[in-house]
């Protein structure tokens, strides 16, 4: 695993404000970066496991990201 991905496994919150935090979690999830952004403000949490509930349940990603 490259120092990249333990950055971002280690982390429980997605920083709304760094593209580089969109572009990963947008990408992992096969999402857009507004996608994401949507989801956190209708959450009312930016923890990656409110948002990927979110995108579960409203159907915008199909499984659980590893």
């Amino acid at each position: 695993m490259n120092s990249t991905n333990l950055r971002y496994n280690e982390k429980m919150l997605i920083s709304m404000h760094v593209e580089e935090d969109l572009n990963y979690w947008a990408n992992k999830w096969g999402v857009s970066r507004e996608s994401i952004k949507s989801a956190v403000k209708a959450s009312r949490s930016n923890s990656i496991s409110a948002v990927q509930e979110y995108l579960l349940k409203n159907k915008k990603i199909s499984k659980l990201a590893d």
